[in-house]
């Protein structure tokens, strides 16, 4: 389900690792996946190659979480046929894993396949391995299913230092509502953007004075990033349409529209009072029904939208959904690396190669073991809770990580959820998307470290409650921006244009 994938995608800016140092040894090998014994690992025994994932979900408990690791496992070693390594799988919830990920390589605890986080932060910091021995052998298939340039996302001047999940990664935004609060009160079929919701979300308001529509407002700018194709670069900057000029994002006119609107609607009643001050995410407050309408991003069509929050909500909503924007294409952030203190980084490889190209370990991670957390339909097509259990009950599931992990068009159908169908509507929205002239850009922040930590703090004390319409626009804009100025943002866009125009020379 991607109802979170837009909430991960910020999440991932936000993370900031501690410094740490050093680098992982490698060794490489046959193409086979099968590396070739080095540290980590007791003569006989496989290596145990820790995957640390970040999940969406409620942490499953541990004797749930080993059943999924053996069965992985015994496919491993009795359906491959490999005895080198094996998988350690370890979940972090999302909220916790930057604390989690910083006290273990703060530490120098051994690690192996991690979520990078903010790749540049975590290249200089020293916390990953460059792959780059790794590429053509180890890592050959997972490269080879990538859509070409999207290794870029992986790399910093040059060097690959992690593999983007293949996913969903243009999205279909929609208004996604209940739809008891609107029928009969106003025309759907005439709301075909972000604009257009003004008059519905006045005449809801009107005729259920008591209801909300909207959930939060801090997704309004980015939808007027699509209209002038204003593409963000991390999260401080942006290029505008063709241009390859590296601008301060705040000082965009799509950033403006959007905390305008946002403090529009939140002063007309249309969303959730609390503002940026409440902690739940977008999709837990629609589906628990204390707002009646959210506007959210995914890679699904709009039936399989109506259908996932029809079945997911918990009062006994019917949803409908009305697609308002789609997105460009942009840097997918969502990359993962070996870990600086894995013992057998060849090893690491190899599983992270297994995880992004074979359909039964990619699968059982984020839907668990057959039989006990799903089962096939009576066609084999997809499949489903078994009879009795759902998303709340069944013993393990990641499923909100799939469009976050991995490679999301490997995984198996799933009814209400990600449909082969679906996978073809996303390779659709990948293939008809607008590239930024930057795409696959990362820039190095090294050489503006102070100004970046300095950026960060100022950030933090406006960002939010810009967006989310907690302030006026008019009011504490300008104050951001003059803040940003003076923590040297201008210096950070020279350093990043610098690095763009020698990254457009080498990529031309």
């Amino acid at each position: 389900m991607k109802k979170v994938l837009a909430l991960i995608l910020v999440l991932a800016m936000a993370f900031g690792l501690v410094a740490c140092g050093g680098n992982g040894q490698d060794d490489s090998a046959a193409n086979n996946g099968t590396p070739a014994s080095d540290g980590g690992s007791t003569a006989g025994e496989p290596y145990a190659v820790q995957l640390y994932l970040p999940t969406m979900m409620t942490i499953p408990a541990e004797e749930d979480v080993q059943v999924v690791e053996d069965a992985i496992n015994d496919y491993i070693l009795n359906t491959l046929g490999i005895t080198d390594y094996k998988m350690d799988l370890v979940l972090a919830s999302l909220s916790d894993y930057v604390t989690n990920v910083n006290m273990q390589l703060a530490g120098g605890e051994k690690m192996d396949l991690i979520y990078t986080g903010p790749l540049n932060t975590a290249v200089a910091n020293g916390y990953l391995t460059d792959l780059t021995p790794y590429l053509d052998n180890e890592l050959a298939g997972a490269c080879g299913v990538l859509p070409e340039g999207w290794l870029n996302c992986g790399a910093i001047d040059g060097t690959v230092y992690a593999i983007p999940c293949f996913k969903g990664q243009v999205l279909s935004w929609k208004y996604i509502y209940d739809e008891a609060m609107v029928d009969g009160v106003y025309d759907m079929s005439t709301v075909n953007s972000v604009d257009d919701l003004d008059a519905m979300l006045a005449a809801v308001k009107e005729a259920h004075p008591d209801e909300r529509m909207m959930v939060y407002n801090d997704q309004l700018h980015t939808l007027y990033c699509f209209q002038d194709h204003t593409s963000v670069i991390g999260t401080y900057f942006a290029t505008v349409g063709d241009s390859t000029e590296i601008v301060n994002y705040f000082a965009t006119d799509a950033f403006r529209k959007g905390c305008e609107k946002a403090y529009e609607w939140s002063q007309l009643g249309y969303s959730d009072p609390e503002g940026s001050a409440n902690t739940l995410t977008h999709d837990a407050v629609v589906m628990a029904g204390t707002s009646k309408g959210v506007i959210m991003g995914h890679a699904y069509s709009i039936d399989t939208i109506n259908q996932m929050f029809t079945m997911n909500n918990s009062y006994g909503g019917t949803f409908k959904s009305v697609e308002i924007e789609t997105s460009d294409m942009t840097t997918n952030t969502l990359v993962y690396g070996i870990a600086y203190t894995s013992e057998n980084p060849a090893a690491a490889a190899s599983m992270l190669n297994l995880i992004w190209t074979d359909e039964f370990i990619a699968s059982t991670l984020i839907y668990g073991v057959e039989g006990i957390s799903w089962e096939w339909n009576e066609d084999h097509t997809s499949i489903q809770y078994p009879e009795g259990l759902g998303i709340d009950s069944v013993p393990y599931t990641a499923l909100y990580t799939c469009g976050a992990f991995g490679n999301q068009f490997l995984l198996y159908g799933f009814d209400g959820n990600t449909s082969e169908e679906d996978k073809e509507f996303m390779r659709e929205l990948i293939d008809n998307a607008w590239y930024p002239k930057l795409f696959g850009f990362t820039p190095d922040s090294t050489n503006v470290s102070t100004q970046i930590a300095a950026i960060s703090n100022v950030y933090d004390q406006y960002y939010k409650m810009l967006t989310y319409g907690d302030v006026d626009p008019d009011v504490y804009l300008p104050q951001f921006l003059d803040a940003l100025d003076a923590a040297g943002i201008n210096d950070v866009i020279a350093e990043y244009q610098a690095q763009a125009d020698a990254w457009l020379a080498a990529n031309a």
